[in-house]
């Protein structure tokens, strides 16, 4: 899965939809208590800084489980891009801090890793006359040493960013991000192996500024090679619609283009493509009603196969995206269940839906009507043994700002198992980007806030299975950072 996430935006619809008895459909609400408990095998963590913008911009895992992980760094006047590998034992294998070279806000968004065996970051960093120009960097995945970093140059006075990056087994590497025309333009920049560019394309939506702000939010390549980039673009209503362009690698000729959306605004979260090439695009859809918008895109020509909403409440924001790889679509976010605004109590709402017709197969719901019971979910999986992974951040009793990973049955949605990794006292816990090695452990990309210094951390969890009976809450300040040594003795 790519680590792009984005955000979303506001409604109101009050009540919950009923759903007939005639669809069959399955509705598993979760709750503070279950059987059993999963337990992590470590929670690895680095330091980023206090900067209002530090933290995790992505995560990648490889086979043998080395997971990658880059973030921005540093204090709010000059931050830098730290980037490190994490070994399957936890240890830190090698961390790398760039500094750009006027020193000033660098900026990481997103990374991939190469069939080559490189590590690829992209973002941006200031050009002399501190424009932000787009940032790719290349790393030794093995050793963490830089291969190159290419800052592209942007027309003067123009800001451009890369937000998420893809590449090929030639090593041809494809950045997604946003530049400055009317407003914001969606930008698309590929570059061979070289660092040499080998072609552009600025896509702009047909509203006219201040409202014109298009950016790409997540490049994928499908099974054929192509590439495939989610954009949130404003229309001629000045409403953002779900954009989806097919691209040639070569030449960056557009294959087709995709525009859907309804009259209230429609906000992209997530992509991701199938076996076949087809494409599915989750985020939050605003006509009257807040409402996980999800749609599914015929891979050879983009033409529209279906769409689907799901709510539970108001204010239903989608957060992630994915296949489970045996006919189903799984999407996850946050509901308010309630209808009351002003007591913070989302809960996490989880749907299936077949990914051939869109049926919905099973709803799953997280979380305490109470205030302050705020439960958000980062991301889901699923592996090959019918597990669902969901996880996300809760406060709901007896936990608070502590990290959940919840196992659902793919069948029938029903919760089996339950992770938690407490910050404390002190500090809160975040989930963020799931990823699968190569024997399916799951690891988490997050990171942690201390409530009274303001520092950040980065953060890897490694979750080895689901077949841990022990309850166990780890509390992060009980550790140093790093200290693989003291996890593994907790976990004998």
């Amino acid at each position: 899965m790519n680590a792009s996430r984005v955000t979303r935006a506001p409604s109101a619809l009050a009540g919950r939809r009923a759903l007939p008895a005639a669809l069959g459909l399955a509705l598993a609400v979760g709750s503070a208590a279950v059987a059993e408990e999963l337990t992590p095998s470590w929670v690895t963590r680095l330091p980023v800084g206090a900067a209002l913008s530090a933290g995790l911009a992505g995560m990648v895992v490889d086979e043998a489980g080395v997971a990658y992980v880059t973030g921005t760094a540093g204090p709010s006047s000059d931050t830098d891009i730290t980037t490190a590998a994490v070994a399957p034992d936890g240890s830190v294998l090698w961390s790398h801090t760039f500094d750009g070279p006027e020193s000033w806000h660098d900026q990481a968004r997103g990374l991939t890793l190469g069939s080559d065996g490189i590590l690829y970051v992209t973002g941006n960093t200031p050009a002399p006359s501190h424009h932000a120009n787009v940032l790719l960097l290349r790393y030794d995945a093995a050793t963490g040493a830089l291969l190159s970093a290419l800052q592209h140059p942007a027309a003067p006075g123009i800001a451009e960013h890369g937000a998420s990056v893809a590449t090929d087994g030639a090593g041809k590497v494809f950045i997604g991000g946003g530049t400055v025309g009317d407003g914001g333009d969606a930008l698309l920049l590929a570059f061979d192996a070289d660092d040499q560019l080998l072609w552009r394309r600025v896509w702009d939506g047909p509203a006219l500024a201040p409202y014109s702000q298009d950016s790409a939010r997540e490049v994928l390549l499908d099974p054929a090679g192509d590439v495939v980039v989610m954009i949130h673009g404003v229309m001629s209503s000045l409403h953002p619609d779900y954009v989806v362009l097919k691209l040639s690698p070569t030449d960056g000729a557009i294959i087709w283009e995709a525009t859907w959306g309804v009259a209230g605004g429609d906000f992209v979260t997530d992509m991701e493509i199938d076996e076949l090439g087809d494409v599915y695009v989750t985020g939050t859809g605003i006509d009257f009603n807040d409402k996980y918008s999800t749609i599914k895109l015929l891979g050879i020509d983009g033409t529209l196969i279906w769409q689907a909403y799901d709510a539970a409440g108001i204010d239903d924001y989608a957060a992630a995206l994915a296949l489970d790889g045996a006919g189903g679509v799984l999407v996850t976010g946050s509901v308010d269940h309630d209808g009351d605004e002003s007591n913070f109590n989302d809960n996490i709402y989880t749907v299936k839906r077949d990914a051939t017709t869109a049926t919905l197969l099973w709803t799953h719901e997280y979380g305490e009507t109470c205030i302050g019971c705020f439960d958000i979910p980062s991301d889901v999986m699923a592996d090959g043994a019918g597990h669902v992974f969901v996880a996300g951040s809760t406060s709901s009793p007896p936990y608070g700002a502590d990290v959940i990973l919840m196992v659902l049955d793919t069948a029938s949605g029903l919760e089996s198992d339950r992770g938690i990794v407490s910050g404390g006292v002190t500090e809160s816990a975040g989930s963020g980007v799931l990823a699968f090695d190569g024997g399916e452990n799951l690891y988490d990309g997050g990171g942690y806030y201390d409530f009274n210094s303001g520092a950040l951390d980065m953060s890897v969890t490694r979750w080895p299975g689901t077949d841990e009976d022990e309850t166990v809450v780890l509390f992060a300040d009980d550790f140093e950072a790093g200290d693989t040594a003291a996890w593994s003795a907790l976990l004998q």
